[in-house]
Protein backbone atom coordinates (compact mmCIF):
# COMPACT_ATOMS: atom_id res chain seq x y z
CA UNK A 1 0.00 0.00 0.00
CA UNK A 2 1.32 3.20 -0.81
CA UNK A 3 0.53 6.37 1.30
CA UNK A 4 -0.80 9.08 0.07
CA UNK A 5 1.12 11.48 2.90
CA UNK A 6 5.10 11.34 3.36
CA UNK A 7 7.06 13.56 5.60
CA UNK A 8 10.12 15.12 3.14
CA UNK A 9 13.33 13.36 4.24
CA UNK A 10 14.95 16.56 5.22
CA UNK A 11 12.16 17.85 7.41
CA UNK A 12 11.96 14.46 8.83
CA UNK A 13 15.75 15.14 9.63
CA UNK A 14 15.52 18.40 10.93
CA UNK A 15 12.04 17.69 13.31
CA UNK A 16 14.79 14.89 14.47
CA UNK A 17 17.13 17.49 15.79
CA UNK A 18 15.02 19.94 17.56
CA UNK A 19 15.37 18.54 20.79
CA UNK A 20 18.84 18.92 20.12
CA UNK A 21 18.97 22.39 19.43
CA UNK A 22 16.40 23.36 22.23
CA UNK A 23 18.62 21.74 24.25
CA UNK A 24 21.73 23.77 23.32
CA UNK A 25 19.33 26.97 23.32
CA UNK A 26 18.61 26.33 26.98
CA UNK A 27 22.40 25.85 28.01
CA UNK A 28 23.45 28.72 26.03
CA UNK A 29 21.47 30.84 28.12
CA UNK A 30 21.81 29.01 31.18
CA UNK A 31 25.62 29.69 31.20
CA UNK A 32 25.68 33.26 29.81
CA UNK A 33 23.62 33.89 33.46
CA UNK A 34 27.29 33.88 35.74
CA UNK A 35 28.83 35.73 32.83
CA UNK A 36 26.89 38.74 33.51
CA UNK A 37 26.54 38.75 36.94
CA UNK A 38 30.39 38.55 37.38
CA UNK A 39 29.96 41.51 34.88
CA UNK A 40 27.58 43.24 36.26
CA UNK A 41 29.55 43.07 39.85
CA UNK A 42 32.39 44.24 37.51
CA UNK A 43 30.79 47.14 36.31
CA UNK A 44 29.62 47.88 39.49
CA UNK A 45 32.83 47.98 41.41
CA UNK A 46 34.26 49.52 38.59
CA UNK A 47 31.94 52.53 38.79
CA UNK A 48 32.88 52.55 42.65
CA UNK A 49 36.66 52.66 41.93
CA UNK A 50 36.42 55.27 39.14
CA UNK A 51 34.78 57.72 41.28
CA UNK A 52 37.63 56.85 44.15
CA UNK A 53 40.23 58.20 41.01
CA UNK A 54 37.72 61.02 40.10
CA UNK A 55 38.07 62.18 43.75
CA UNK A 56 42.28 61.74 44.48
CA UNK A 57 41.51 58.23 46.26
CA UNK A 58 42.92 56.63 43.73
CA UNK A 59 45.26 56.41 41.13
CA UNK A 60 44.29 56.06 37.80
CA UNK A 61 47.06 53.97 36.83
CA UNK A 62 46.07 51.43 39.72
CA UNK A 63 42.03 51.88 38.78
CA UNK A 64 43.03 50.46 35.36
CA UNK A 65 45.85 47.57 36.33
CA UNK A 66 43.50 46.21 39.04
CA UNK A 67 40.21 46.28 36.23
CA UNK A 68 42.84 44.24 33.82
CA UNK A 69 43.30 42.06 36.70
CA UNK A 70 39.52 41.62 37.53
CA UNK A 71 38.70 41.01 33.84
CA UNK A 72 41.04 38.82 33.16
CA UNK A 73 39.25 36.30 35.90
CA UNK A 74 36.01 36.74 34.18
CA UNK A 75 35.19 34.27 31.35
CA UNK A 76 35.86 35.42 27.76
CA UNK A 77 32.92 37.14 25.80
CA UNK A 78 32.78 39.95 23.44
CA UNK A 79 32.11 41.82 26.29
CA UNK A 80 35.36 40.97 28.02
CA UNK A 81 37.46 41.20 25.40
CA UNK A 82 36.35 44.83 24.40
CA UNK A 83 36.26 46.13 28.12
CA UNK A 84 40.17 44.48 27.96
CA UNK A 85 41.32 46.00 25.03
CA UNK A 86 40.08 49.48 26.29
CA UNK A 87 41.56 48.66 29.54
CA UNK A 88 45.21 48.71 28.35
CA UNK A 89 44.61 51.55 26.79
CA UNK A 90 43.54 53.63 29.58
CA UNK A 91 46.22 51.93 31.55
CA UNK A 92 48.63 53.15 28.99
CA UNK A 93 47.09 56.67 28.78
CA UNK A 94 46.79 56.89 33.16
CA UNK A 95 50.94 56.25 33.23
CA UNK A 96 51.46 59.02 30.71
CA UNK A 97 49.54 61.03 32.69
CA UNK A 98 50.79 60.14 36.07
CA UNK A 99 54.63 60.49 34.56
CA UNK A 100 53.45 64.49 33.44
CA UNK A 101 54.19 63.02 29.82
CA UNK A 102 50.48 64.49 29.10
CA UNK A 103 48.67 66.87 30.56
CA UNK A 104 45.47 66.62 32.44
CA UNK A 105 43.03 67.69 29.85
CA UNK A 106 45.07 65.25 27.11
CA UNK A 107 44.18 62.61 29.64
CA UNK A 108 40.65 63.14 30.07
CA UNK A 109 40.28 63.76 26.01
CA UNK A 110 41.67 60.48 25.61
CA UNK A 111 40.04 58.75 28.57
CA UNK A 112 36.51 60.18 27.10
CA UNK A 113 37.45 59.40 23.50
CA UNK A 114 38.59 55.49 24.11
CA UNK A 115 35.38 54.91 26.74
CA UNK A 116 32.85 56.47 24.00
CA UNK A 117 34.58 53.77 21.72
CA UNK A 118 33.70 51.05 23.56
CA UNK A 119 30.13 52.43 25.12
CA UNK A 120 29.75 52.46 21.01
CA UNK A 121 31.08 48.72 20.73
CA UNK A 122 28.89 47.51 23.12
CA UNK A 123 25.74 48.67 21.77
Amino acid sequence: MTPCFSIPRGLAARARRWPAHAALAIGLVACSAPQDHALEEFSQWHDNARLQARAGLLRWSELYRESFDRLTALPSSFQQDSRLENTVLLLSTARKFEANEITAQQFAAEQGAIEARLHARLR
